[in-house]
């Protein structure tokens, strides 16, 4: 690997002869590409391979909000990189075939502000879901105007439902009301909080699979 200070051609990514430009800890490098192998993964690297995989698919849909909820950026890592490996460690397990999501190990935020008190799903028929929880705004680190986060997955459509809205925790209550083709369907629900800038996330909780 080589860096480079704005030569003849300047910064440049991607792939040009036997070199790859990009980035990395904000310096221009280029890096030869790597040689081909045709030897077959071992059984211990395609075990690897598809807990990557498992993860990858699970997390790209919900990327953008995982950059603005997870943590806090660590030198060269985004705060989709935390997440994703947070989730390879401890949200993934071996089923025996595949790997599989563990739903109640799965975080949609991070950080250090108070999560829910008391927080339900309360179900009625023909009636949406509605979250309902205990103001704790007199508490540390947790202020009335932070905002409510709720991510819904439907396994069986393979489907995520973000509900960013303007409600705040001081506002105990919200209805879930989702889209059509969720109606009927089982959905993994976690929920947190943000302050408004964005700056700030409450770790989430796991709520439970419902039926929308």
């Amino acid at each position: 690997m080589a860096t480079y200070q704005q030569g003849v051609l300047g910064d440049f990514s991607g792939k040009v002869g036997t070199v790859i430009g990009s980035r990395w800890r904000g310096k221009a490098v280029l890096r030869s590409l790597p040689n081909k192998s045709h030897k077959p993964p071992t059984p211990a690297q395609q075990k690897q391979r598809n807990r990557f995989k498992c993860i990858h698919s699970f997390l790209t849909p919900i990327k953008d909000l995982l950059n603005e909820t997870f943590g806090a950026p660590v030198k060269s890592k985004s705060r989709y990189n935390l997440a994703f490996s947070y989730h390879l460690k401890e949200a993934t397990i071996f089923n025996g075939v595949d790997f599989i999501i563990q739903y109640n190990k799965v975080l949609i935020s991070m950080g250090s502000l108070r999560g829910f008190e008391d927080v339900v799903v309360e179900t009625q028929e023909n009636q949406p879901l509605k979250l309902q929880w205990t103001d704790n705004s007199n508490q540390g680190m947790a202020y009335a105007d932070d905002r409510l986060l709720v991510v819904a997955y439907a396994p069986a459509i393979k489907q995520f439902a973000c509900f960013t809205p303007t409600v705040q925790r001081s506002d105990s209550a919200y209805p879930l009301n989702f889209e059509p083709v969720f109606q009927g369907l089982e959905v993994q629900l976690w929920a947190g909080f943000t302050n408004p800038q964005k700056t700030l996330s409450a770790t989430s909780c796991y709520l439970g699979p419902y039926t929308v």
